[in-house]
């Protein structure tokens, strides 16, 4: 039988156009959102977001990457449509293969293709939520 061993959630917009912050150019990255979530050995954890992106010109390439503590555990690379279009952007990803304890997850987001001609901005909601299971 499946135990849950926590749930924590962290969101910084619950609605489309709540709020308007650029993607930053990889290197660089937003750190959209974090929380700590306690785990158990040979435990899972169930990673869930959403974010709502606009492109702002060009068709701008996003990396959404998934850290546990300073490491991470899942990318996404995805296109946004055309300049002025909105698109949400939904990931899961069942995270496994960690010691028992406390851990930090965190939801990051770069732009990777060029700046100078691609751009986006996150328009929310941004939604960020796990759920650690034995």
């Amino acid at each position: 039988m499946t135990q849950i061993i926590d749930f924590s959630k962290s969101a910084i917009a619950s609605f489309s156009q709540s709020i308007s912050i650029p993607v930053l150019a990889s290197p660089s990255s937003n750190t959209l959102t974090q929380f700590g979530m306690a785990t158990a050995l040979g435990g899972s954890v169930l990673l869930n977001a959403s974010v709502g992106v606009q492109t702002v010109f060009g068709t701008p390439d996003l990396l959404f990457t998934i850290l546990r503590g300073a490491a991470p555990v899942f990318t996404l690379r995805t296109t946004v449509p055309g300049a002025g279009l909105f698109d949400l952007i939904s990931l899961s990803y069942v995270d496994t293969g960690f010691a028992a304890g406390y851990f930090a997850y965190t939801l990051t987001v770069s732009l990777v293709n060029s700046s100078a001609s691609n751009a986006a901005n996150l328009i929310g909601p941004v939604d960020f939520s796990g759920l650690s299971l034995v």
